[in-house]
């Protein structure tokens, strides 16, 4: 699946505040198969959520943004799921 920069731009600017979070797909019980490709897993997850900039998780539309000078989002997880482990 490849997208146009002018695709990913329409989908990086929606405005999350006008959704209606029932109608996002739910990625709550999204799992990935690490078998697969890395190429593959990015193309089923955008075949499931659509947009990857905004999507539902357990009832809540969350919208996605990417600094340019930020931490990846690899990154920014793997600290987040550390300290849920941690209990902080």
């Amino acid at each position: 699946m490849r997208l146009s920069a002018k695709e990913l731009e329409q989908m990086k600017s929606v405005d999350i505040g006008a959704v209606a979070p029932e109608s996002l797909p739910d990625v709550s019980g999204m799992t990935f198969d690490n078998a697969l490709s890395r190429k593959e897993r990015i193309t089923r997850f955008l075949q499931i959520v659509k947009n990857p900039y905004c999507f539902c998780i357990g009832g809540v539309g969350v919208q996605i943004e990417f600094s340019e000078s930020g931490p990846s989002l690899q990154d920014t997880l793997t600290d987040y799921l550390i300290r849920q482990k941690s209990g902080l």
